[in-house]
């Protein structure tokens, strides 16, 4: 699950479609909110019941059938500013209000869209209508939980055509514990659930909106469809169950730290699929394993015994799931995909909560569709036959020990760096056989080997690095009287931030650097800690990578710069480079890469830095010897204080 990080205003990629549908409406999608408390559940911990975070806040956004209109169709900048001013309300110690637009700004930079849709987003007209009048009659309830932290107005679109054919929706924000901080632990997944829970019980006494609780559905979205099949199992009374692309279903192979996670929640005895008893509908995006070979899935479609449906949308993406794209009419095909999403979901339902006939029949045309399969990924799963790699590297000549080499396979997510010791471990598989590791680190010439030189070793491997001689550099004297200026990005707003997360060691990020001037002598680098979840002292190297094409290409640093973190330390960090003698010619991209932990730190703890959004990139790397992706319109906080 690799992602930037909102925080605070919770960090979100929310993504895109509507629909060009074409079934009748009956309503109009009526739209409240209801601000409520879970008195029997604690939200912020330490405190006593006179805080007004003591309890669990709860907040519904509600889509009806109503008649007549009120006013006009909300902007999606009403439901926009539902979501910052929840982000100020459940922290209760920062303020983010008035920051709407750089927060859509940001979406969109996360979608790959230029940052100025980001206002012609919050301009976009909806279908809902405030306090619109209800309709008279009971109609089927279908409980939404939203994705990762999500809150329903990404899929608004499907929430209103729901509405708008006489269901009543109840969206589910997905926020986690106090303070917001979202995590894939189980402990926040189930806050979701419980937050459904409270919900349902509450709407039960609410006489206006006259739901008939004997026809229950649950739709969830990415991140929800994981809390949605929990509800699911814990409430068999539920009838029917659509899940975009949920979670519940999972790959493994992309993230060893996101492997985890879920092996916790599937252990944890919350999801039964065998005994699943309501009818299930899962559509799934096309492009989920393009960036990987999977070693391994939990099908949870394949194990449910219940009546069950299955359509894939070949050429689609996770984020076609959801309304931005459609909505901003990036391609037809977004239309088109969410269109058919919207129909189908809304002919599923109507089959299991209003017993009306129609679904098979459009199912099956989807079906016979070209760009459609109702036949789930076949994942070919061969013996692995695990390697785990230990030893240690050393100076060639010296054989002293040698911290923090990058070791890894070559353009992938699978690597590590070298402890402080020399020593490593790295666990790899069968599947990793004909792939090349490297070798490879500051002031060292890298080796690369295949992973086969390795399989069948059954000691510890000792592997040393010839030092690499820099060529001898012409000698420059300073004159007295140079400019100062500081290059990069300056932000250090705590608004927007992006960081590492758990066990990302040899992961790192960085921004290019324009160089103007020739020579530019560097003093100091500086970047701001907006957020600290880490319970252990951290270390960082500081590389600075020339530039070719546009991307890092080789480290012009002879020697390791290590930048040491304590636990929870926040603020600005500025680190003195002078007596390192660092003469800049050209652009360069300056990253910082995260190399050891001293102690073990938790499951769900991170760091994050600063962001903007600016016309740049930054440039981030998952993992040692993995690509270096760049994410545009999006500049995390580094810059450098210069003399020219």
């Amino acid at each position: 699950m690799k992602r930037y990080i909102l925080l605070a205003a919770f960090f979100a990629i929310f993504q895109h479609c509507i629909g060009q549908h074409t079934a009748t409406k009956f309503f109009q999608a009526g739209f409240k909110t209801f601000s409520l408390v879970d008195s029997t559940r604690q939200y912020k911990p330490n405190t006593q019941p006179a805080d007004s975070l003591y309890y669990r806040p709860v907040d519904l956004d509600v889509w009806y059938p109503a008649t007549g209109k009120t006013n006009g169709g909300l902007l999606f900048e009403d439901l926009f500013r539902l979501f910052e001013q929840r982000a100020v309300k459940y922290q209760d110690n920062e303020d983010y209000s008035g920051v709407m637009e750089e927060l859509a700004a940001f979406f969109v930079a996360e979608l790959g869209l230029g940052i100025e849709n980001g206002n012609h987003l919050l301009k976009v007209k909806t279908d809902s209508y405030e306090n619109g009048k209800p309709a008279i009659g009971q109609f089927p309830l279908i409980i939404c939980m939203a994705g990762f932290n999500g809150m329903g107005f990404e899929n608004f679109k499907l929430l209103e055509n729901l509405a708008e054919n006489g269901y009543i929706v109840v969206s589910i924000w997905s926020f986690g514990r106090y303070p917001g901080d979202m995590t894939m632990e189980k402990a926040d997944m189930l806050a979701q659930v419980q937050d459904a829970e409270f919900a349902l019980k509450t709407l039960r006494n609410h006489a206006e909106l006259a739901a008939n609780f004997e026809n229950i559905g649950v739709l969830g979205y990415s991140w929800g469809g994981l809390s949605a099949a929990v509800l699911t199992h814990r409430h068999p009374d539920i009838k029917a169950m659509v899940s975009l692309d949920g979670s519940e279903m999972h790959y493994y192979g992309e993230s060893e730290p996101e492997d985890d996670y879920m092996n916790g929640i599937y252990n944890a005895d919350l999801i039964h699929p065998e005994t699943k008893s309501c009818p299930y509908l899962y559509m799934e995006s096309g492009s989920k394993l393009t960036d990987f070979t999977p070693t391994g899935v939990y099908d949870y479609f394949k194990k449910v015994s219940a009546p069950k449906h299955y359509l894939r949308f070949v050429d689609s993406r996770h984020e076609d799931f959801s309304s931005f794209l459609t909505i901003l009419e990036v391609s037809d095909l977004a239309v088109k995909t969410h269109g058919m999403i919207l129909d189908i979901s809304l002919s599923f339902f109507n089959k299991y909560l209003k017993n009306e006939a129609g679904f098979i029949i459009q199912y099956n045309e989807l079906s016979a569709n070209e760009q459609i399969t109702n036949q789930p990924y076949k994942i070919h799963l061969e013996p692995t036959g695990k390697l785990i790699l230990r030893g240690a590297v050393r100076d060639a000549k010296t054989l002293t020990s040698l911290a923090y080499v990058n070791i890894g396979i070559v353009n992938s997510d699978r690597g590590t760096v070298s402890a402080h010791d020399g020593t490593f471990e790295l666990t790899l598989d069968k599947n990793h056989l004909n792939d090349t590791i490297r070798f490879s680190t500051v002031g060292y010439k890298s080796r690369a080997f295949l992973v086969r030189d390795f399989f069948d070793q059954k000691a510890n491997i000792s592997l040393t690095l010839e030092e690499e001689i820099p060529e001898l550099t012409e000698v420059i004297i300073m004159a007295k009287g140079l400019e100062s200026k500081t290059l990069g990005n300056k932000t250090k707003s705590k608004f927007l931030s992006t960081g590492f997360f758990y066990d990302q060691t040899g992961a790192e990020m960085g921004i290019k650097i324009n160089i103007k001037k020739v020579p530019t002598y560097v003093d100091t680098f500086n970047f701001n800690i907006s957020y600290n979840r880490l319970s252990a002292r951290v270390l960082f190297r500081l590389n600075i990578y020339s530039v070719e094409k546009g991307q890092p290409f080789e480290n012009i640093l002879n020697q390791n710069i290590i930048i040491p973190i304590s636990a929870k330390q926040t603020g600005l960090i500025a680190v003195d480079l002078r007596k390192y003698d660092i003469v800049l010619k050209d652009d360069v991209v300056v990253t910082l890469e995260w190399v050891e932990t001293e102690e073990e730190v938790k499951k769900g703890e991170g760091i994050y830095f600063s962001l903007s959004l600016v016309t740049g990139s930054t440039f981030v790397r998952y993992s040692s010897q993995g690509q270096m992706k760049r994410k545009r319109g999006l500049g995390v906080g580094f810059n450098m204080d210069v003399r020219y």
